[in-house]
């Protein structure tokens, strides 16, 4: 896999790899896989409260949300 963008199907397996510890450890992960400008992006939005309501809100967040919830 590429470090310019990470898939649904990467993200759910570094969830589930990250799952019952603290956060930092998937943003560890991610940060394996991201190059840094995007891991700074990411930071930026993570540092953000409007940036992060907003992702949140988003349709593709709920999306994963749900497949978070089904197991999937």
């Amino acid at each position: 896999m590429s470090k310019e963008n990470l898939s649904l199907d990467e993200i759910m397996r570094l969830a589930k790899a990250a799952e019952n510890k603290r956060p930092e450890d998937l943003l560890g992960a991610v940060q394996k896989k991201l190059p840094a400008d995007k891991m700074n992006e990411l930071q930026n939005v993570l540092g953000n409260k409007k940036a992060i309501e907003e992702l949140l809100n988003s349709e593709q967040a709920k999306r994963l949300m749900r497949q978070f919830k089904n197991g999937k």
